[in-house]
């Protein structure tokens, strides 16, 4: 299969038109036209309309695009690997999510640091998206994630370390305060802070309030659950989170209160199957455990929010 052309399908859907992946791919519009037309023929599939002036995904198209997209962005990752083999002797690569990045993977990529001032490291932080999406395809020692981290067309090997315990976040200021723990009746009524609907924590939220036979009013959606804990410090409604992601915001106008019956998420680290860990990737995985035991020792709250699997 021609791969240009498939990036030039991509580039036609993601850009919008003809001319930004012309642009993009410094060919001349008839010959990115070529490009795809060839790539529906081999497919068989009409993946755009052209009764217009321009371009229109059609369904066949929209399908094709939502199921390739993982294989389409590692398209895009070929010159990353080649540079990522050439240094690989010199660095430490790691890829994280968000939602870990600052309150545990920086505190511990931090102490490696200390204990190894001479290490470069490189740390990659992802949308889950993205994550699902390239971890099979995109060299690096070590990713650290919620889990289970899949590919399509990669195994990767998931190794559980700790789970966290997903609390309401409110201010300190909201009635719910009062509760020791908070069930999905008590939440049924109140503004939601949310992630979008095809993202994985919103998902499971979704699962929560229907497990009682209700569901969320969500007045806000953001993509970042760090926002979502934002907004809800800053009084927009209540978020779903955990106090360890939360590490580093500013919690001082918040409450936590734990989820009735209570919800906890696996993290862990993964890596592909045929790679032996390197001796850095080992210390890391010893820096994470050295900063998780440091979270739970710092208060009881903490200590009960956070266990070792």
């Amino acid at each position: 299969m021609n791969l240009k052309a498939l990036r030039a399908f991509q580039l036609i859907v993601e850009g919008g038109s003809l001319t930004a992946a012309s642009n993009a791919l410094g060919l001349s519009q008839p010959a990115v036209s070529r490009l795809v037309a060839l790539l529906e023929d081999e497919l068989d599939l009409l993946l755009f309309d052209r009764s217009g002036r321009a371009l229109r995904v059609t369904k066949n198209g929209e399908a094709f695009y939502v199921a390739t997209r993982h294989i389409l962005a590692g398209l895009g990752e070929i010159p990353r690997i080649a540079k990522d083999i050439q240094t690989s002797e010199k660095q430490l690569k790691i890829i994280t999510t968000p939602r870990i990045a600052q309150g545990l993977v920086s505190p511990a990529v931090a102490l490696l640091r200390r204990e190894n001032p001479k290490l470069r490291c490189v740390v990659d932080v992802l949308s889950r998206f993205d994550l699902d999406s390239l971890a099979g395809l995109r060299r690096f020692d070590l990713a650290i994630a919620s889990l289970p981290v899949t590919h399509a067309l990669v195994e990767l090997k998931n190794h559980p370390m700790f789970k966290v315990r997903l609390e309401a976040v409110m201010s300190k200021a909201h009635p719910l305060t009062s509760r020791r723990r908070v069930s999905a009746v008590d939440l049924a009524g109140e503004n939601l802070v949310g992630l979008w609907e095809d993202q994985l924590w919103r998902q499971q939220m979704n699962d929560f309030m229907r497990s009682s036979g209700e569901t969320g009013r969500y007045a806000v959606e953001t993509r970042s659950s760090l926002m979502a804990c934002q907004l809800a410090s800053d009084g927009a409604g209540i978020a779903v989170f955990d106090r360890l992601s939360a590490r580093g915001l500013d919690l001082d106008a918040v409450a936590f209160r734990p989820l009735e019956p209570e919800r906890w998420i696996s993290f862990g680290y993964v890596h592909h199957p045929d790679q032996k860990l390197s001796p850095n990737a080992k210390v890391l995985i010893e820096c994470v455990q050295r900063t998780l035991a440091e979270f739970r020792n710092s208060s009881p709250d903490n200590f009960s929010s956070v266990q070792p699997l």
